[in-house]
């Protein structure tokens, strides 16, 4: 496996030309982190002081309902989580960041990131570029959860992530597409009926 960083750094060359000098910065500041299987990453009701970089594995990212747990997101490889609400208002996150698998990360914290800011016009628009690519994520979740049917959104998921199928429980996978496991059980089924036909 390539240096965690060197997969961090490669994603984040992809939207701006950092100097040799803010690379360095960024590489004295990022931790690396292994958590296993169901290990927590950030539990509701604390303050969110990072930013994730998942390297590896799957995360999570639900808060608890009336009656269940509802999943709102997942970390793939090569994206970025936190609890962006608590990470900015300084309050307590009402999410919870969980493994699914075993996961390898890189963190950030927010102080090393508002400092390197200040200083840094490249890291800002890198900022600014994550926070656009978060915003239109959630956008493009909502709209196609509002406009396609529950088994189109799943395939639509398929697609962009075929690891989901192994690695995530249909009860997360279920909550995400706002809909009962049972039918994501059919659902399942039919379009593996489907694919043997």
């Amino acid at each position: 496996m390539r240096a965690p960083f060197d997969i961090f750094k490669d994603q984040a060359l992809r939207f701006v030309q950092f100097l040799p000098e803010e690379l360095d910065y960024y590489q004295q500041k990022i931790e690396y982190r292994e958590i296993p299987k169901k290990g927590i990453i950030l539990n509701e009701g604390e303050v969110e002081n990072y930013i994730y970089f998942v390297v590896e594995g799957v995360v999570r990212v639900f808060f608890q309902g009336e009656k269940r747990e509802i999943c709102v997101d997942f970390g793939f490889p090569n994206q970025l989580v936190c609890s962006f609400i608590s990470f900015q208002t300084r309050r307590a996150s009402a999410l919870t960041i969980q493994a699914i698998t075993p996961v390898k990360y890189l963190q950030i914290h927010r102080d090393d990131v508002e400092a390197f800011h200040a200083v840094s016009k490249n890291s800002e628009r890198m900022g600014r570029l994550a926070v656009e690519i978060l915003y239109a994520n959630k956008l493009k979740r909502e709209m196609s959860l509002l406009s396609l049917s529950a088994e189109e959104n799943y395939l639509l998921m398929l697609r962009r992530h075929p690891e989901i199928a192994q690695n995530v429980p249909v009860k997360d996978l279920a909550t995400y597409l706002g809909i009962h496991p049972e039918s994501l059980s059919r659902i399942r089924k039919k379009i593996h009926r489907t694919n043997l036909e």
